[in-house]
């Protein structure tokens, strides 16, 4: 949970660099440090964020046959 959360604070902070940088290429004097550093900390953000994301839930989708085989299973065990 803490790394999903630091990644958004790096991908927000990355965000307002890159805001930062085309607002000076609006002016004619374009800061291509924040262009760089602004890609360089969204691009370190996002991976954070891919770090710390919830696993998937377990899927649900073969239940009734998982349920049979395990009965197979312990009916066989039975008999041995």
């Amino acid at each position: 949970m803490l790394k999903w959360q630091v990644g958004q604070f790096l991908v927000l902070m990355g965000l307002i660099g890159l805001v930062i940088f085309f607002i000076t290429d609006q002016v004619k004097s374009p800061d291509y440090l924040f262009f760089c550093s602004g890609l360089l900390v969204v691009i370190l953000g996002g991976y954070v964020m891919w770090l710390g994301r919830n696993p998937a839930p377990p899927s649900e989708r073969f239940r009734i046959l998982r349920g049979m085989g395990t009965k197979r299973d312990k009916k066989k065990k039975k008999k041995e």
